[in-house]
């Protein structure tokens, strides 16, 4: 077990290194329109759930997710609530720029999930997040914007490993 003081600044460079790429990017991305591209897809209106499969990618701003398989679902008002990117011959990859002038931020897992409205993010299994020299691996991370709370379950899987690199934040 870590103590105390080595597992709070871990946390703190976690924060450092994984808040900007899960707070979805640019301010203007939020407002750009959203494209989906792939080689099927079900739209069912009566559900709100679409289905989107095989070479996956989805563009917004300065933001891009590559996936073999999406599902979204959406409220009433049509608005997605959830959108759910499958990485099953590779993982599925999310980038975007945080800031002008930053490096951009890197993200694989196997799943992704994104609570638009909510703006929290879910990876899930085999996670790997970089952004320039920084990285994180991992097996679950979950972020909460609105508590601004990172978490990352124990796993049976191995361990959570971190490299971060002060001289370049």
């Amino acid at each position: 077990m870590y103590p105390a003081h080595k597992t709070s600044t871990l946390f703190v460079m976690l924060v450092l290194l994984i808040v900007p790429a899960l707070t979805f990017a640019l301010d203007s991305d939020s407002q750009a329109k959203l494209h989906i591209v792939a080689d099927s897809g079900t739209y069912n209106f009566k559900t709100g759930v679409d289905v989107y499969e095989g070479h996956v990618k989805i563009d917004q701003g300065t933001t891009h997710i590559t996936a073999d398989k999406l599902i979204t679902k959406k409220n009433s008002r049509h608005k997605i609530e959830e959108a759910t990117a499958y990485g099953m011959q590779t993982l599925a990859h999310f980038w975007t720029l945080p800031k002008l002038g930053e490096p951009e931020i890197h993200a694989r897992a196997k799943i992704i999930k994104f609570y638009p409205l909510e703006t929290n993010v879910s990876l899930e299994h085999d996670v790997r997040v970089i952004q320039g020299e920084n990285s994180f691996q991992g097996e679950v991370i979950h972020y909460n914007s609105n508590e601004q709370t990172i978490t990352l379950p124990a796993s049976l899987n191995g361990r959570a490993v971190l490299v971060y690199n002060p001289e370049k934040q």
